[in-house]
């Protein structure tokens, strides 16, 4: 009798061990799957073998109108800037639109279109996609560091100049206030085009030279951004920059990806 009872609390014990086990492992599981997870896709940014991988991304452009003519959509940039809009002409299957604003989420664009389709019935929301693109080179560790700071900037100013013209809108920043923090901006892309350059200083290949050229381009608009007394709102001249910084973000994954 006892024996017998003895046996039972032995499979009990086994189960119970087994069930335990079993947990374990498969927690282990999915711990291991969510840290290769991030080391591959931290910031759109991963490793394939030697290759430096940054995949693709895709923004959402208001537009107002739509033109046959570079010339024509330009006549109507004034007005839109002047209403608070960016007033940024973009080429697109042989069609040249003035865009209002540009959203990382396609929600938030379908929002704005809604709420202007009334005023502005030919508005639309075209698609920008900035190509994936990937190094193969033998860089060292410290070189792809630089490298992917030196891509991934790109987002990070516009969505930068995205909130500090959201704030200006909402009156929760003021013009002065919003000038320094795009000084923190021009900081930041100085000393990332420093790290590049001091990293890359002599044998550039055709990509390096590219990387280099756009973010000098880049620290530029700030700056000019920054020194501007034009006319329009100063909202919407934050806005035409980060649809400069798509757009050069976009013309440097095109001329990478070859």
């Amino acid at each position: 009798m006892e024996n017998a009872k003895q046996k039972n609390n032995h499979k009990t014990l086994k189960k119970v061990f087994t069930a335990i086990f079993l947990t374990v492992c498969l927690l282990l599981m999915v711990n291991l799957a969510d840290i290769f997870s991030s080391l591959i896709t931290v910031g759109g940014f991963g490793f394939t073998n030697d290759n430096m991988v940054f995949a693709e991304t895709k923004y959402y452009a208001v537009c107002t109108s739509s033109h046959a003519s570079k010339l024509s959509a330009n006549e109507s940039c004034d007005t839109i800037q002047m209403q608070g809009g960016a007033g940024y002409v973009f080429a697109g299957d042989d069609v040249f639109y003035v865009i209002a604003s540009i959203y990382e989420s396609e929600g938030d664009a379908e929002k704005v279109l809604n709420n202007i389709k009334e005023s502005k019935p030919n508005a639309s929301i075209q698609t920008i996609t900035i190509k994936g693109i990937s190094f193969n080179n033998n860089l060292s560790a410290q070189e792809k560091a630089v490298i992917n700071e030196s891509i991934a900037i790109y987002k990070k100013t516009y969505k930068q100049l995205y909130d500090i013209s959201v704030s200006l809108d909402t009156a929760v920043l003021t013009e002065v206030n919003a000038r320094l923090k795009l000084n923190e901006i021009s900081s930041s892309i100085t000393t990332t085009l420093g790290n590049f350059n001091t990293l890359f200083s002599s044998n550039l290949t055709t990509g390096l030279m590219q990387i280099q050229t756009n973010l000098n381009n880049l620290n530029e608009q700030i700056k000019l951004l920054i020194d501007s007394t034009s006319r329009p709102p100063f909202s919407a001249l934050i806005k035409e920059t980060y649809c400069k910084t798509v757009f050069l973000n976009k013309s440097l994954a095109e001329s990478l990806a070859g």
